[in-house]
This record gives structure tokens, sequence and C-alpha cells, in this order.
């Protein structure tokens, strides 16, 4: 049993580093795809959760009208799950 404990342990304190990592992906691809590439960054406080699901389908859009790769769907749901937390009314 003990050992069991240990271990569980062990895995806790592997995964804990990887949900920030996971959150810290959003704000990174944002920051690199959207700023580094085609604009500058708007305020992620800007908007309501709805409204930024609706302007990152539209940068979608945009990108392939420009002959450039959207975003993937995980990349967007990355994206859009850190727009979300820093919104001010969810």
């Amino acid at each position: 049993m003990r050992i069991a404990v240990i271990i569980f342990i062990s895995l806790l304190a592997f995964a804990l580093p990887l949900n920030a990592q996971q959150e810290d992906e959003g704000k990174y691809i944002f920051e690199g795809r959207c700023g580094g590439m085609c604009h500058q960054l708007p305020d992620p406080a800007l908007l309501k959760a709805k409204q930024w699901r609706m302007v990152l389908n539209v940068m979608q859009k945009r990108m392939m009208q420009q002959g450039q790769e959207p975003l993937t769907d995980e990349e967007f749901e990355q994206v859009f799950d850190y727009l979300k937390k820093s919104v001010i009314d969810k």
C-alpha cells in the first residue's frame, strides 16, 4: 500500500507542471501566431468568451484566404481557453 501511495504522489508531482505548461501553450500560440505574424495583440480581457470564439473563427478564415496555415483544432482550443481565462465577464 505504501508503494502505491509513493507512486501516486510521484505521478502527481510530474502532472502538475504539465498542466501549467498546457495553460501557457494557448498564450504562446496567441502571441506567436497572432501577434508575431499578423497584427498587434488585443487585450484578452477586451471581449467576452463568446465574442472571442467568433473572432477566432473569423481569423481562421482570414488566414486561409491569405494562404497561411490556420490553427489546428487543438491550437484553436488552447488559444480560446487562454483568452477565456482572461475575460472579465465570462
